[in-house]
């Protein structure tokens, strides 16, 4: 046989198994996004200026949200309870590649439900909000149709964190499942190790019993198969500090890290069109396929590592119940904001970016505890301003307690080195920037730059009566 012929055999081998790739992408596609093969590929060859992301929000800087919900879907009681739900938000920068955070929603926090109108319609855990639109609508979309509970689940999260909710995709655990098995499994450094004894073993008996097993998880890193992964994901009742909702959404994160960083390897690219069809007819949502062009083509230059990690937690401005059940009879099974006006809740979420020239500056900021808030469970307020401003990329020290003082201060001890960051943290508390010399070498509580005071303004935030969810 001669070269030419060779290479002409090889040619049409390769142009046939692309094809074939090609058309299974295709029909996954379709199927993710409830259409057919000749719809996909006139959106393909439409490609990203088909989208408003593109031509909308991305040409002019506006932040976007993306829900994500999983939920256990066909053959699980309580179908369409979300017990795992994020909020992808990405922030377009002019010349630079977009910022992005994951912000973890915990699934037992008890809040109102609103819906599209803007109506509160109900009280309950943050996890029934997309039940509630499959089942009864109200989101704007009649109950039972494609995009009800999303409709519902994003009216509600919209109200709680103060920011519009653009899109979502909701995906049932058996096509996560499936999906991390088609890319080959993923990769996860475990922090911690932890035993769950309580983890169910299929379904509960119609009488209400439930069967359980016990699923153990070593520290380190180790790979997983879906339902492993799933097994990781999902598990409530772990020992060593992992039985909490918030341990929970923090696992969620690295698995959502772990799998994006598999699909983008080389391998993943290769098990597209399984990973596609593993998805299917299960996932959800109001994305378009040029949205999601769009969404690819914005996102792709940032790597996972500088993403932003947000979590609602009992350490920033939620709490479990628990310290309260011997006057309410609640559980653990719930958490609530200290401020039941949700304004600190939703102030911090439109500001999760923050002003990247002051970011650059690198300064620690101090933060002291003038609040006078007898803090009825631990960590102290200034403990929690400092992770809460920690998470979203500043370097903070806590300083602890110091006199009461009636007002926040924002004090800037670093002159103009530190200008741009003390006028971003007088800008987020609503007060004027109080300069001051920096303090003498060696003083005790004392730091360099900037000091954020936290004044008994700050600490009423987190001492409202939140009415236990009546």
């Amino acid at each position: 046989m001669t070269a030419r012929r060779i290479v002409a055999l090889v040619t049409v081998a390769v142009v046939l198994v692309a094809g074939v790739f090609a058309y299974r992408t295709a029909a996954a596609l379709a199927s993710i996004f409830h259409t057919n093969v000749g719809s996909v590929v006139g959106s393909l060859i439409k490609g990203k200026s088909g989208s408003a992301i593109e031509t909308d929000q991305i040409a002019n800087l506006q932040r976007i949200n993306i829900a994500l919900y999983g939920y256990g879907g066909d053959g699980h009681d309580g179908a369409f309870l979300t017990d795992s739900i994020m909020v992808i938000s990405i922030q377009p920068q002019r010349d630079a590649p977009p910022r992005v955070a994951e912000i973890s929603i915990p699934r037992d926090w008890y809040v109102p439900m609103y819906n599209s109108a803007g109506k509160e319609e109900d009280l309950g855990r943050i996890n029934q909000a997309y039940e509630d639109g499959m089942l009864y609508g109200d989101g704007g979309v009649a109950a039972g149709q494609e995009l009800s509970g999303g409709a519902m689940a994003d009216a509600a999260l919209s109200t709680l964190l103060g920011i519009p909710i653009d899109y979502f995709v909701g995906v049932d655990f058996s096509a996560f499942d499936q999906a991390v098995d088609a890319v080959g499994g993923i990769d996860i450094d475990v922090p911690v190790a932890f035993t769950d004894d309580e983890y169910p073993a299929g379904e509960c008996n119609s009488d209400s019993t439930c069967a359980f097993e016990t699923v153990s998880f070593a520290a380190g890193e180790q790979h997983m198969d879906g339902a492993t992964a799933l097994e990781y994901a999902r598990s409530r009742h772990g020992d060593n500090g992992q039985g909490t909702d918030f341990a929970r959404s923090g696992r969620q994160q690295l698995i959502i890290a772990a799998l994006e960083q598999k699909v983008l390897s080389i391998g993943g690219i290769g098990d597209l069109p399984n990973l596609l069809s593993a998805l299917g007819g299960n996932v959800d949502t109001n994305l378009s396929l040029n949205d999601v062009e769009a969404l690819w083509s914005l996102v792709k230059p940032v790597p996972a590592s500088s993403y932003l990690h947000v979590q609602f937690t009992d350490q920033d401005f939620l709490y479990e119940c628990t310290w309260f059940s011997w006057s309410t009879g609640c559980t653990a099974d719930f958490e609530y904001a200290w401020d039941s006006s949700y304004q600190e809740v939703d102030h911090y979420t439109q500001n999760v970016f923050a002003d990247p020239q002051a970011l650059a500056a690198k300064a620690t900021v101090g933060i002291e505890d003038g609040s006078g808030w007898d803090a009825p469970v631990a960590p102290t307020l200034s403990s929690r301003w400092a992770t809460m401003f920690g998470e979203v990329g500043w370097t903070t020290a806590d300083l602890g307690a110091v006199q009461t003082n009636a007002t926040t201060q924002v004090i800037n001890q670093g002159g103009t080195k530190d200008a741009a960051v003390a006028k971003w943290f007088a800008s987020y508390f609503g007060v004027a920037v109080t300069t001051a010399s920096p303090p003498s070498p060696g003083t005790a509580g004392s730091a360099d730059g900037v000091i954020v005071l936290l004044g008994q303004d700050a600490g009423n935030a987190f001492s409202n009566d939140p009415g236990y969810g009546s």
